[in-house]
C-alpha cells in the first residue's frame, strides 16, 4: 500500500495548479499538507486513502467547474466505475502466436478487489453508510468485430 500511495502521491503533484490559479475568481493563501486538484473519482478516492493513512495531513481538493465529477468521473465517461475486468476485451490482447493475454485483465481484477475490500473496511469502520448508495453492479457489454 505504500508503494501505491507513494505512486498516487507522485502523480498527483506531478499536476500544475497554474492553469486553475489564474481563473480562479477569488484568491486566497492556504497551507494545505496535499493538494487535490480536480473534484473527481480519482482526487475522491486518493483523498480516502490519504485520510486513512495519514489523518492528521490536511487535505484541499479543487474543480474549476461548477460541481464535482463532471468530467471523466461522469457514469456516461466510464471512469466513475470500477473495473473487474471480466468484460474490456482491451485488457486481454491476442499474442502474436494467437493465444490471449491475460495479463493485465488480471492485474485490473485484483486492483478492483483491493478497492472493494478498502470500500467494505470503511463501512464496517463507519466512515462510510449504506453500501448500495456508492456500490451497485451495472450490465456490461462488449462488442467486438473481426
Amino acid at each position: 500500500m505504500k508503494k501505491m500511495t507513494a505512486l498516487l502521491l507522485a502523480a498527483a503533484a506531478s499536476f500544475s495548479a497554474a492553469p486553475m490559479a489564474a481563473k480562479a475568481q477569488a484568491s486566497q493563501d492556504q497551507e494545505t499538507d496535499v493538494l487535490l486538484i480536480g473534484g473527481g473519482i480519482m482526487s475522491a478516492t486518493l483523498g480516502t486513502y490519504l485520510q486513512e493513512l495519514q489523518p492528521d495531513w490536511s487535505m484541499t481538493m479543487v474543480e474549476r467547474l461548477d460541481g464535482v465529477a463532471q468530467e471523466s468521473s461522469n457514469g456516461w465517461n466510464n471512469a466513475g466505475t470500477g473495473h473487474s475486468a471480466l468484460m474490456e476485451l482491451n485488457y486481454t490482447p491476442q499474442k502474436k502466436d494467437g493465444s490471449i493475454s491475460i495479463e493485465k485483465a488480471v492485474e485490473i481484477n485484483e486492483a478492483f478487489q483491493i478497492s472493494r475490500q478498502f470500500w467494505s473496511h470503511q463501512v464496517n469502520s463507519g466512515v462510510m453508510h449504506d453500501p448500495h448508495s456508492f456500490i451497485n453492479t451495472v450490465p456490461h457489454m462488449s462488442f467486438c468485430l473481426g
